[in-house]
């Protein structure tokens, strides 16, 4: 499974560890956010970390968890709509690449066997993306 960019990374080589050591979302949703009209050359705030409640847009909840959103601007030529990821796992963030259409069965079995201890008063598992029922 593919990790996330740690403090925006946006390719393969920057996708190292930080403090935190790899990091892995939680699922915000298994499929994409299908976003209209925005406004060519402006610069967005995709959340990486799957916790913004503004998805898929950053609104701040990945704060102490390692993660930083991954600031993207929009194309200079308009489309009406973009399919925009919300799984956090795409491989060409910060859109939907169809990661999700398998990940369900990922994330369970990442969430099985993972060795950390998992608390309700946890913003997010960074080793596996599993989060408190909200």
């Amino acid at each position: 499974m593919s990790q996330l960019p740690v403090d925006g990374a946006s390719n393969d080589a920057e996708k190292k560890t930080s403090k935190f050591g790899h990091l892995c979302p939680a699922v915000a949703m298994y499929g994409p956010c299908n976003v209209e009209d925005l406004e060519p050359g402006k610069t967005m705030k995709w959340c990486t970390c799957g916790l913004s409640k503004t998805q898929p847009w950053c609104d701040g909840a990945h704060k102490k968890t390692g993660f930083k959103s991954l600031k993207w601007k929009v194309p200079d030529h308009p489309q009406r709509i973009y399919s925009i990821c919300a799984c956090k796992h795409t491989k060409h963030p910060p859109f939907c690449d169809a990661t999700h259409v398998n990940l369900p069965s990922v994330v369970t079995e990442k969430q099985k066997n993972c060795n950390s201890a998992h608390e309700d008063d946890m913003k997010l598992c960074t080793g596996c993306g599993w989060v408190p029922k909200w």
